[in-house]
């Protein structure tokens, strides 16, 4: 009995002692299909069945908002059409003839989910929905989401098909925009609704802007087929976390599993700028010139790493033959950022300034100073 309560009590300090070590474990799941990203870096942190192609509901309108605020106008007003308003599901209610602005209607796809906000905004940037899916397919190739297939804007009736590593993707892109980083961020934003006495009250479907105190976005999606789906984001400091979870049982569980994904990522992750670009990391000898060369960062290196496994080397690697002439900017050599086994970053070293092919008058002037010196020795 001693020996029990002596174990228990040390398990508890240990506990207490080392609270990372709770969370090193990731959290087990309902999704079928999950992943964990930080955005800046697009480092993986956790995944699970991460390149599965499922059903992916309506996390299809974060590519139908970014190709809307990178191909329309914000200001502009649209028409609806009948097609538009017949779209069904979660909908503005928009009436066949109604104009709206785009904006609203951007806000109308990415709180409310509305579907028949995406046929109107489709038709407005493509002409028809056929052709703004041939566009949403080409934008995902273009971000590298190679295993997505768009079949329309909404993502209703299960046809378009995507991955939790490629959705990862497309969120990192959208986050890029301004625009599209405030209008998932918003929890409520009201529009016109003529011919009724109430405006239209958008409520964002992504509950966890109000479940979770980190959270900034960014899209649900469910179908009976593709189960609950939510792209979230957080932000906490300087890290900011995309978790994807698909397939979900129950919107209690997508919840869960997200937030548990994002609390896993904060808790074991660290976010660090670890090369500066255009400072000097090395410096070395070129023929013929006593001066030595200094080599500087080409780029910023910002890396995602377990803090628990100790802090980031940098590996410094030159080329070791340099013929001359050496041209301002060209690469001499790399930087290399791992922890034990695991590469993080890579970063190319550049010559900071241009050194010339010494003249043949500059080599015997060279060659002559070198024997004086030896003579001198």
């Amino acid at each position: 009995m001693r020996h029990k309560f002596s174990l228990v009590i040390t398990t508890c300090f240990l506990i207490l002692l080392f609270p990372l070590q709770v969370f090193a474990v990731p959290p087990s799941l309902s999704a079928t299909s999950a992943i964990l990203v930080e955005k800046e870096t697009g480092f993986v942190l956790y995944e699970l069945n991460a390149e599965r192609k499922l059903s992916v509901a309506s996390t299809t309108k974060m590519i139908t908002g970014i190709l809307v605020l990178e191909y329309g106008n914000l200001k502009d007003k649209v028409v609806t059409s009948q097609e538009a308003a017949d779209a069904g599901g979660s909908e503005l209610y928009l009436s066949p003839g109604e104009e709206r602005t785009v904006e609203e209607l951007v806000y109308g796809l990415l709180l409310r989910s509305a579907n028949d906000a995406a046929v109107v905004l489709a038709e407005y940037i493509a002409g028809s929905v056929e052709e703004f899916a041939n566009l949403m397919n080409r934008k995902a190739n273009l971000i590298g989401a190679n295993s997505t297939e768009f079949v329309n804007p909404h993502g209703l009736h299960d046809e378009n098909f995507s991955t939790a590593y490629d959705l990862s993707l497309i969120a990192r892109y959208c986050l890029g925009n301004e625009d599209f980083t405030k209008i998932v961020a918003t929890q409520k934003r009201t529009i016109p609704w003529p011919d009724n006495p109430y405006p239209r009250e958008l409520e964002n479907h992504n509950k966890l802007l109000l479940k979770y105190p980190r959270a900034t976005g960014i899209k649900t999606g469910y179908t009976k087929k593709a189960g609950y789906c939510l792209v979230s984001s957080a932000k906490e400091g300087e890290l900011t976390l995309i978790a994807v979870v698909l397939n979900c049982p129950s919107s209690d569980a997508c919840y869960n599993d997200s937030i548990n994904l994002l609390e896993y990522g904060f808790k074991n992750f660290k976010n660090k700028k670890i090369v500066y670009k255009g400072r000097t990391y090395k410096e070395v000898k070129v023929p013929f010139w006593e001066e030595k060369l200094e080599l500087i960062a080409k780029k910023d290196c910002v890396i995602s790493y377990n803090g628990d496994k100790g802090e980031p080397k940098l590996v410094i690697k030159t080329i070791s033959s340099k013929e001359l002439p050496i041209e301002k900017g060209e690469k001499l050599g790399e930087i290399i950022v791992a922890q034990g086994d695991l590469r993080l970053g890579q970063v190319e070293l550049i010559a900071k300034k241009g050194v010339p092919k010494p003249t043949l008058w500059q080599r015997f002037i060279y060659f002559l100073s070198r024997i004086f010196k030896s003579g001198e020795n």
